[in-house]
């Protein structure tokens, strides 16, 4: 474990303005001996989507070839462009799958393919000739889908991605990263159909004038046991599985619980001892996520923290104080509450004249992990003090007698009374004078 910091319970500050409430997150970082083996991956990367922080990177900045992952763009844009047309369809030329080598559904020329047979071969199969279909359907030629693909790359703000191909295979300047698959994943889980189309077992493709019904079976085996035993997850969510002699092994997933959902991007993972990396090293990564990382209710309301003594009341010297509201936090499961948080109550005035009234606002508490602020509630009185009239009375006559106005008006009650008598003795001496005259 990390340094731990000390708690301080009832370390109260005095500020002579009041915080607004607030919440703040606070990037997650377990121990070294807490993270899944990363031998045989070149790069992988795990994001929160409630909490939107990622909790996990390796190698997340390292430019590799975008591979499999290319699909998932391409079913995106694809998406965008053709999710309200999936019904048409397209007669399929030589010129259109001519370059789709690698896994392909197997399209016949002159045959009429549906817009959602497509999206289908793509996300199930993993076929690259639907890929090179739906570029054509969508833009009229893979070469004018292919600039939409790095448009909408750049517009997710993955800034070291450059597309080269529309199915990823392996070509000369084609670059992306752990960090920028995260985004391209995390959009492409934000469509439900894609999501599920991904995920599907198998697709059932109904027969056309040229070719009979197709059955299409999911080729990633951490959602599907049909193609490959071994690597089912039924934590995991599609979203795409593949990859390349040269590139090795890539995977994009989903995965959550009840309360915590994940997107887990792996790249590059190597074929060892007869296992795909990528595929084992997924469900490490989906394991270190749901296991590591929960919410703490790190302040509860109610519980009392502080004590802050009362003026101008017979009936208490002091009036207890509380957190206003529960404030639950996303953190390591690994933490000590007790002794790796620190908490500050920070008081707007160091006493209170009674009366006070049950839950008037005082000040804030707020929890810090390290110099991390994790939020900040409002501290509110536990009960109510009633006031004393008479040390009430006696509190505002001392208020009035130490005021600057009580000051002024007996300097000004003094100088009439010096002037008062300066001319009383003035007039005097006249008089006294006229007297003598006579």
């Amino acid at each position: 474990m990390r340094k731990r910091v000390s708690i301080l319970l009832a370390f109260c500050i005095f500020l002579g303005a009041l915080s607004p409430a607030a919440a703040t997150g606070a990037l997650p970082d377990p121990a070294a001996e807490d993270l899944p083996n990363a031998a045989g991956i070149a790069a992988a990367a795990v994001y929160n989507l409630e909490n939107e922080q990622t909790v996990y990177t390796h190698n997340a900045d390292t430019p590799l070839p975008p591979s499999s992952l290319t699909k998932m763009m391409t079913a995106l844009c694809a998406y965008e462009m053709l999710g309200d047309r999936m019904d048409d369809t397209l007669t399929v030329e030589y010129s259109m799958i001519k370059d789709a080598l690698g896994n392909q559904v197997g399209y016949l020329v002159g045959e009429d393919v549906r817009v959602r047979d497509m999206f289908g071969g793509l996300l199930v199969r993993g076929a690259n000739d639907s890929a090179l279909l739906l570029g054509v359907c969508a833009c009229g030629s893979a070469e004018a889908f292919l600039t939409k693909m790095n448009e909408k790359a750049a517009a997710l703000g993955m800034k070291d991605t450059v597309f080269k191909n529309l199915t990823g295979m392996d070509a000369e300047g084609a670059v992306t990263t752990a960090a920028d698959a995260l985004r391209l994943a995390r959009a492409f889980a934000e469509c439900e159909e894609l999501t599920a189309l991904s995920t599907a077992v198998k697709y059932e493709m109904p027969k056309n004038e040229k070719a009979g019904a197709r059955t299409l079976y999911n080729r990633n085996g951490l959602v599907s046991k049909i193609v490959e035993k071994g690597y089912f997850d039924p934590r995991i969510t599609g979203l795409c599985a593949g990859g390349t002699a040269a590139a090795g092994n890539y995977t994009a997933s989903a995965c959550g619980s009840e309360r915590l959902h994940y997107i887990i991007v792996v790249l590059g993972g190597e074929e060892t001892d007869g296992r795909n990396r990528a595929a084992d090293f997924t469900s490490d990564l989906c394991t270190y996520a749901l296991t590591r990382f929960a919410y703490f209710d790190v302040i509860k309301a109610g519980k009392i923290v502080c004590e802050i003594p009362v003026r101008l009341s017979s009936d208490a010297d002091y009036v207890t104080a509380a957190p206003e509201e529960t404030l639950t936090v996303y953190l390591p499961t690994g933490l000590d509450l007790s002794t790796d948080l620190t908490y500050v109550c920070t008081l707007g005035s160091e006493t209170l004249n009674a009366p006070v009234a049950e839950r008037q606002t005082v000040g804030t508490y707020a929890v810090y992990r390290g110099e991390t602020l994790l939020g900040k509630v409002p501290l509110v009185t536990t009960n109510a003090v009633g006031g004393s009239g008479f040390l009430t009375a006696l509190n505002n006559i001392e208020e009035f007698t130490s005021s600057a106005l009580f000051l002024v008006l007996l300097g000004v009650a003094a100088a009439l009374g010096i002037a008062y008598f300066a001319l009383r003795a003035v007039f005097g001496r006249k008089s006294a004078h006229k007297r003598k005259s006579r």
